[in-house]
């Protein structure tokens, strides 16, 4: 059976999945070039025929209202107007006028014009779309409730049917289907899902950082993990007290009915902060959000344990993208163990959705438990590749049989070196197939890659691989939060204190307030090439893990293609590009 799945909204991507496993997940952003791109996937949809050009049996989508952005057309009339003037009006009177029948008054003609009006036009332009271009009928595509793909996700990535006992399932983002929020319980035993709770958008925790985010200045559903990684350099609660105090008055939490209330749409927090904030420090602001968040979503897992006695968890959806957050939901005596979704935002939807179609139909669905499913290409196809682009009259082109032990030189002797090697990742983390590596022991290689390359803000930290076997060295309490993480630690989606060593040989790759490290743990069984990589470069400095960050020009996405590979070492300061057994170079010697 041949599955595709669209997510066609924020991280447009696709899918494909057939008799029982992934074939590849492909982003749009790495076809277009536009970062965190939202529409319809048209390049992804086309290349995954050229990846398997067999007939598609279904096609599930993890959404079932449709905005009319996300649908293979214009943007209809209705949505334009609800966009502009009409949305302004409304924004306006629900955030001045707080009158419960006013703003009820006002939620429901907004619905009436998404579901009545948008959504239907939006899916009969989708399903003539597909019909027209691939003849894939009506009949053969099948929506899912957006935050229920949340949920199951990672039952599906991390195959948790196999653990047989239940699990308490949490899924939170800024709004999907209406909701941000939503419980349900797993048992594995018969694969059933119960809701606990679910939350509509109007008192959305994510909505309120993406407005924080706007509010300073950066890009709302892009730079949120910038306001989390400025947030760590206010030490003193009392200099954001009064903010945070502020920001408790807006949104709250219930622990007898797990819901989230809010004085206002978090939607339009944006009107209140410009009254409220304007004149206070930016990493005031930053530190009041992120301790808003934290304690917010704390108190509502904490409650949902309580109540159904339940004490391993899975947690999915944008907000858990927060790994400053994660790291304190994996200390919660509460919690015994927690599976985090990698990458969990909207470009993980297939998988949920895709889960809970062969879950229906009885058929095989087999543990994902990897995020290397993007472009892959062989050392031929890369001969050509530079055969065509002249490299070799402009670079110095080597070939290396073993080309791990070449690059672990090269980073042993304080040389920066971009990777591609096997699949490239889908998610927004870099996890070494398409990456920028370096020394991380000194921090001239933070400023390296930062000025060179990346142009981060200062105060945002780069990432560590680590050889599995120096976890314990680098990572305080490994031994006992390696149980209740799993295999979360594999997939930069937590963070963790460094010990003494790590603030040694991992300088460059941590935190340089706070010193904890979002750590990618690599063992053999899972990259074969880079642990190889890792040991080489082990045996040649004594240690065991070097920085991260991945392949790409500040605001681009991660490189997946050789061609976005070519252009990013072509416009940058890099000096060393592997791909596959061949090593570009500009310098005169290699």
């Amino acid at each position: 059976m041949k599955i595709l799945s669209i997510m066609p909204g924020h991280n447009s991507t696709v899918s494909i999945f057939k008799d029982g496993i992934f074939l590849g997940i492909f982003h749009e952003e790495k076809f277009n070039n536009q970062k965190n791109y939202t529409g319809f996937p048209y390049q992804s949809f086309e290349h995954v025929f050229y990846v398997d050009p067999d007939p598609v049996d279904y096609v599930v989508y993890p959404l079932e209202t449709m905005l009319s952005s996300n649908a293979p057309s214009d943007i209809s009339r209705y949505e334009l107007m609800s966009r502009s003037r009409l949305r302004i009006v409304f924004d306006w009177l629900e955030y001045n006028i707080r009158l419960s029948s006013v703003q009820t008054t006002l939620r429901g003609f907004r619905n009436y014009i998404l579901k009545r009006k948008v959504s239907p036009r939006s899916w009969a332009t989708t399903y003539d779309y597909l019909k027209e271009n691939y003849n894939i009928t009506q009949d053969k595509v099948i929506p899912y409730d957006h935050h229920m793909c949340h949920l199951v996700t990672p039952v599906a990535f991390y195959g948790l049917k196999a653990i047989n006992k239940k699990t308490l399932l949490f899924s939170m983002d800024g709004t999907g289907d209406g909701y941000f929020a939503k419980i349900y319980t797993y048992d594995s035993s018969n694969d059933k899902l119960v809701m606990v709770s679910e939350n509509t958008f109007e008192a959305s925790i994510g909505l309120m950082f993406s407005e924080i985010t706007k509010f300073l200045g950066m890009e709302p559903l892009e730079h949120e993990y910038k306001v989390m990684g400025l947030a760590a350099y206010v030490t003193k609660t009392e200099y954001f007290s009064h903010i945070y105090d502020e920001l408790r008055k807006i949104i709250y939490f219930d622990k007898e009915s797990l819901k989230f209330k809010s004085k206002f749409n978090m939607n339009i927090a944006g009107s209140h902060f410009k009254k409220k904030l304007i004149g206070e420090r930016f990493d005031n602001i930053a530190a009041a959000a992120q301790r808003v968040t934290e304690d917010l979503v704390v108190e509502w897992i904490r409650s949902a344990i309580a109540k159904t006695q339940i004490h391993d968890i899975s947690c999915s959806g944008g907000v858990f993208m927060n790994v400053k957050m994660n790291q304190i939901i994996y200390n919660m005596p509460e919690v015994d163990t927690v599976h985090f979704q990698p990458s969990s935002s909207d470009e993980s939807l297939g998988i949920g959705a895709t889960w809970l179609l062969t879950n229906k139909l009885k058929e095989s669905f087999f543990t994902v438990n990897s995020m290397f499913f993007g472009h892959k290409y062989s050392n031929d196809s890369i001969t050509e590749f530079i055969n065509k682009n002249n490299l070799s009259s402009r670079y110095k082109v080597a070939w290396f049989d073993d080309v791990e032990v070449k690059i672990a030189d090269l980073l042993a002797n304080n040389h920066i070196v971009a990777r591609v090697k096997g699949s490239s990742e889908w998610g927004a983390r870099s996890l070494c197939n398409r990456a920028i590596l370096a020394n991380a022991s000194s921090l001239e290689s933070f400023y390296e890659v930062n000025d060179m390359i990346k142009m981060r803000d200062f105060w945002m930290p780069f990432a560590p691989t680590i050889m599995q076997d120096f976890a314990s060295k680098y990572i305080v309490d490994y031994d006992i939060i390696k149980n209740k993480l799993k295999d979360s630690l594999k997939y930069m989606i937590v963070t963790v204190d460094s010990t003494e060593c790590a603030k040694k040989h991992l300088r460059a790759a941590i935190h340089q307030k706070d010193y904890t490290l979002r750590p990618q743990i690599v063992s053999y069984d899972d990259n074969p090439d880079l642990y190889r990589l890792l040991k080489s470069y082990y045996e040649k400095t004594g240690m065991g893990g070097f920085m991260n960050t991945s392949f790409n020009l500040h605001g681009n996405p991660l490189a997946s293609t050789l061609e976005q590979g070519l252009h990013t070492f072509e416009n940058s300061g890099l000096k060393y590009m592997a791909l596959e057994n061949w090593i570009i170079s500009k310098p005169e010697k290699i």
